[in-house]
């Protein structure tokens, strides 16, 4: 998905929006405290309109008691990217760049998790669309180890493993997820063309 980056979003800078939906999407619920805090608006009745403008264009929704979830439509949009379109034939060097970064996950014992499926969609499916957006694909991971605890115990040991070289984990769930973020992370390899959906 591609978004103008001079446009707007329900009233709301498009850039604006999109980098809130995405320091939001790394939390599956998230409260008025958590919001108030990505926003950096400086106005609470801003960020009121915000909210509800982002609930009223089906980005975001109530989770119950006081906690919120961005919605699929919020997933997407906060993976959208702003550049400029590409050609097919760099979209097609991109997704060969990830699958090989896939095989390479999967064979290498440093990582935790293993990628099960890939799917491609999106504007590159489609011939007659010369200049892409980006290359979307969805991508289920799975942990190596089928043991659930001793795959705690070793992502546990990954973060501390972390945490002492320097990384700062921002809050408790991305320190459960670890194992899946860094290969999340690994797979995107600071590509611009490639968009990744969990």
């Amino acid at each position: 998905m591609r978004i103008d980056p001079k446009g707007e979003i329900a009233g709301w800078p498009a850039l604006f929006v999109r980098r809130t939906l995405r320091q939001l999407s790394t939390r599956p619920t998230w409260g008025l405290c958590e919001f108030d805090s990505v926003t950096s608006l400086d106005d609470p009745r801003q960020r009121r309109a915000l909210l509800k403008s982002l609930r009223a264009e089906g980005l975001i929704e109530a989770a119950g008691g006081n906690a919120w979830t961005i919605t699929q439509a919020g997933q997407t949009l906060s993976s959208a990217t702003a550049a400029r379109g590409v050609t097919r034939a760099t979209a097609q060097r991109a997704l060969q760049q990830f699958l090989d970064r896939v095989d390479l996950v999967n064979s290498d014992p440093y990582f935790l998790g293993k990628v099960a499926r890939v799917v491609l969609f999106g504007s590159m499916l489609k011939p007659e669309v010369e200049r892409l957006s980006d290359v979307d694909l969805a991508v289920e991971l799975t942990p190596k180890e089928m043991d659930p605890g001793r795959a705690r115990t070793r992502n546990y040991e990954r973060v501390e493993e972390l945490a002492a070289r320097g990384h700062r984990f921002r809050n408790i769930l991305e320190r459960i997820c670890c194992r899946h973020w860094e290969v999340f992370g690994f797979l995107k390899g600071k590509s611009r063309v490639v968009a990744l959906a969990d």
